[in-house]
């Protein structure tokens, strides 16, 4: 008997001593587990019923399931079943909400090999679209720090959307300039007014003070909530009709509107007004109705978040991106005229982003030597040489060759011994034997602005004025001729808008600066009065484009 209890009781204490054991090693498993990052153990904020539920529910089973559906999307997609690969995507962001690899791979993936199998290009609009909002909607839902999701975007932006390697990539760019005009309605620019405003309906009723009685008794009558009106103002892309003229009659239909377009940037878009104003410090104004803006807006809040020396290779990716998007976005970050179908979509170059591109890779250079980033940089200037100068800007143009000519890494690329002018005429002859589709565009519209402007000083059809602008006209058309032919069945990814629209476009754009000075009020009288060319509005108004209905 004795023996036996003696059993019993040493059982016991194995028994207590291998439960201390293993609740020591399990608290070290869980310090090692947090310190480096093998799980997440912090609660979800914000989480909907589902991801709640499947997160608590299922426990470490979890990560099992996610690995199936994981298996299974990659056959789904094999199979061509891209439909029910979404659905598996979207239950694996579910189960795994902080997976942001995971996240960032299905994103890529729509976007580029699913968007491919398609034909029509508004097909593969909807999957490039797709893969944006798996990362931007979903994925930085609950990780809004983390910056390789920052970072997938913005190459999602700079090279899918702004580049011209996919052939539906105007097709996506009229798109997104689409979307960004209904964002930004009237207040396109007004970046600080937009900052300004409330955020909330709670904020928005402080704002309107003693109309906020009127606000409430408005939406009471119309049988509606703060919900119901933002869902609507969305729609729309502007205050609702069944509300404007109560809305106008008790003056409040610009507090309501800022405080709902802010709203719509912030939550759905994740556009900070106060960062896009620092960035339009840092760089530049940027156009931010076109994809090199945003590629920049995502790429430097990588950026800052990369501070650790050993991220020291994914803050030049980023550096990179945000110095070949301020390249792109020099060469063709304006956007001049969106009418019509993509055919007409165009660009000019936005010259305020010169000077910050170039800074651009100066630090970035001197930050991450031996990166191979002189040819780039070679190659931008010789750009930018020549850009300038064919659009008037003369004396910048001068002082970028003066500095390249003397760059360390210049190799002979802009000779010492040979003028400015014959060095762009040179450069040009050469693109103009093979030019891209940015490089024609800007060459007809160098030649055609120079001639209105020209022409505006012209008192007659004999005046020398009047003869040379026929003659810079006369050399746009021919250069516009050969592009075409050249471009003949790549006309959607590459071809130009019809030649009258460009010509239309340039009298606008001169006509309008003309305008805009007193000083020069009458040459812009003149300039219309030889063309009778009528002024139109290039860019629509964010109530005349519909709603984008891609799911």
């Amino acid at each position: 008997m004795k023996s036996s209890f003696s059993r019993v009781l040493t059982i016991l204490l194995v028994m207590v001593l291998l439960l201390c054991t293993l609740s020591y090693l399990q608290n070290r498993m869980n310090g090692l587990r947090s310190e480096y990052h093998l799980t997440d153990n912090a609660p979800l904020e914000n989480a909907p019923p589902v991801v709640a539920f499947t997160s608590v529910a299922l426990g470490g089973f979890r990560g099992i399931l996610a690995d199936y559906l994981w298996l299974r999307s990659s056959r789904m997609q094999d199979e061509g079943k891209y439909y029910e690969m979404v659905q598996l995507a979207d239950w694996i962001v579910k189960l795994q909400p902080r997976f942001t690899g995971a996240h960032a791979f299905l994103g890529w993936n729509m976007s580029y090999n699913v968007s491919v199998k398609f034909t029509g290009f508004d097909d593969r609009w909807r999957w490039v679209k797709r893969g944006l909002e798996v990362i931007r909607d979903e994925a930085l839902e609950y990780n809004p720090n983390d910056p390789d999701l920052f970072r997938q975007l913005g190459w999602i932006f700079q090279h899918k959307m702004g580049q011209d390697l996919d052939d539906a990539n105007r097709y996506y760019k009229v798109e997104w300039a689409k979307e960004m005009i209904r964002l930004f309605g009237d207040y396109f620019l007004q970046w600080e007014t937009l900052d300004k405003a409330p955020l909330n309906e709670t904020k928005l009723l402080a704002v309107l003070d003693t109309r906020a009685a009127d606000y409430r008794r408005i939406l009471t009558e119309n049988n509606a909530d703060f919900s119901k009106l933002e869902l609507e103002f969305r729609d729309a892309a502007t205050i609702p009709q069944r509300f404007r003229e109560a809305f106008d009659e008790a003056g409040i239909t610009q507090d309501v509107e800022l405080c709902l377009r802010h709203r719509w940037m912030v939550y759905k878009y994740r556009l900070d007004p106060a960062f896009m104003i620092r960035l339009n410090e840092l760089y530049g104004e940027f156009d931010w109705r076109l994809p090199e803006a945003h590629a920049i807006y995502w790429a430097q809040k990588g950026l800052d978040m990369w501070q650790d020396p050993a991220a020291a290779f994914k803050r030049l990716q980023c550096d990179r991106m945000i110095f070949q998007s301020l390249n792109a976005a020099f060469s063709t970050g304006k956007l001049l005229y969106l009418k019509g179908d993509l055919k007409t979509i165009q660009f000019q170059p936005n010259f305020n982003l010169a000077d910050s591109a170039k800074k651009a890779y100066e630090d970035t250079m001197a930050e991450f030597q031996g990166n191979n980033l002189d040819g780039a940089f070679r190659n931008f200037l010789v750009d930018a040489i020549v850009r300038l100068y064919i659009f008037g800007y003369k004396k910048k143009s001068q002082n970028y060759f003066d500095y390249a000519k003397k760059a360390s890494f210049n190799h002979g690329r802009v000779p010492n011994n040979v003028s400015l002018e014959d060095f762009v005429v040179k450069e040009l002859a050469e693109d103009l034997t093979d030019p891209s589709h940015r490089t024609a565009e800007q060459t007809i519209n160098s030649y055609l602005f120079q001639a209105y402007t020209i022409l505006a000083y012209a008192d007659s059809e004999q005046s020398d004025e009047f003869q040379s602008f026929e003659g810079l006209t006369l050399t746009a058309k021919s250069i516009y001729d050969s592009f075409m032919k050249m471009a003949s069945g790549t006309e959607l990814r590459r071809g130009l808008p019809p030649f009258d629209q460009m010509r239309r476009t340039a009298v606008g754009v001169i006509g309008r600066s003309l305008a805009a000075n007193p000083e020069t009020l009458k040459l812009a009288e003149n300039l219309a009065q030889f063309q009778q060319i009528p002024m139109e509005r290039f860019i629509p108004r964010a109530e005349e484009i519909k709603a984008p209905t891609v799911k």
